[in-house]
């Protein structure tokens, strides 16, 4: 285990200080009405930060168990993997606003992958051996991990989508996005860590890693929050005898080919 007198200042720190950043995101959207855009984000910042007060109050508290925290940490693990699947197709819904075909289906497949998981959570806590906790436990860190995979890699197709199909991002989307790209791919990369090194040490390492991952994603919300919408580029207008003009020469061409 790292050394304790430096250890677990940072890793409170790591964890407090990005529940309290939190909170400038959710003055932005709220003062320039960005809630209207992105409502289901809005909510995941607020629960974000309802969860983080009842987490550190659950953890505070001596007369608090284990695995009473453990069953009030999967809990609401659940509602935020729902939550962030609810951002992404805000996302996608703004981003292919101007495709039917594309906002439908991304739609439809969130919708069938978020019921798949829950099937296959539920399934494997049923199943799994061990006691009752455990297998629930461990249905929770199956979806947990099924969840980061997909979410992941719709959130990679999405920024793709826009590089290649040259599809316009608003600043605010593109900033929740890429926040949220770099929060799940961390969440896979710990998964494979822990399975990879399950000593004391390695294991502090990466919660330092989540912790600090965590702090980068909100100060990503943050800084696209902030920055100041782009101006609409300028179209410009013809002059009333010019588009007569066109006009005219448009009529004698179709004249002639008669």
């Amino acid at each position: 285990m790292l050394a304790f007198h430096w250890y677990r200042p940072v890793l409170s720190f790591l964890w407090i200080s990005p529940h309290v950043l939190l909170l400038a995101p959710a003055v932005v959207l709220w003062k320039r009405r960005l809630y209207c855009e992105f409502p289901v984000f809005f909510a995941y910042v607020l629960y974000e930060i309802a969860e983080f007060i009842l987490l550190f109050t659950l953890y505070s508290l001596p007369i608090v168990t284990r695995e009473q925290y453990k069953y009030a940490y999967c809990a609401t693990l659940m509602i935020s993997i729902v939550l962030r699947f609810g951002v992404i197709d805000e996302v996608s819904r703004g981003l292919f606003r101007g495709s039917q075909v594309l906002r439908l289906s991304a739609r439809r497949a969130l919708q069938c992958v978020t019921g798949l998981l829950l099937i296959l959570g539920v399934l494997l806590a049923v199943y799994a051996p061990g006691d009752y906790s455990a297998k629930w436990y461990v249905g929770v860190a199956v979806v947990n991990r099924g969840a980061a995979m997909v979410q992941s890699g719709l959130l990679l197709a999405l920024l793709l989508y826009s590089r290649f199909l040259g599809l316009s991002w608003r600043r605010p989307a593109l900033g929740i996005a890429l926040g949220l790209a770099v929060l799940t791919s961390a969440d896979l990369a710990t998964f494979a860590l822990r399975a990879a090194f399950t000593s004391e040490l390695a294991k502090d390492i990466v919660n330092l890693l989540m912790t600090g991952t965590y702090f980068v994603c909100v100060l990503i919300w943050i800084g696209y929050l902030l920055l100041p919408e782009p101006k609409p580029a300028s179209i410009a207008v013809l002059p009333h005898d010019e588009v007569e003009t066109w006009n005219t020469e448009f009529q004698r061409l179709l004249r002639a080919k008669d």
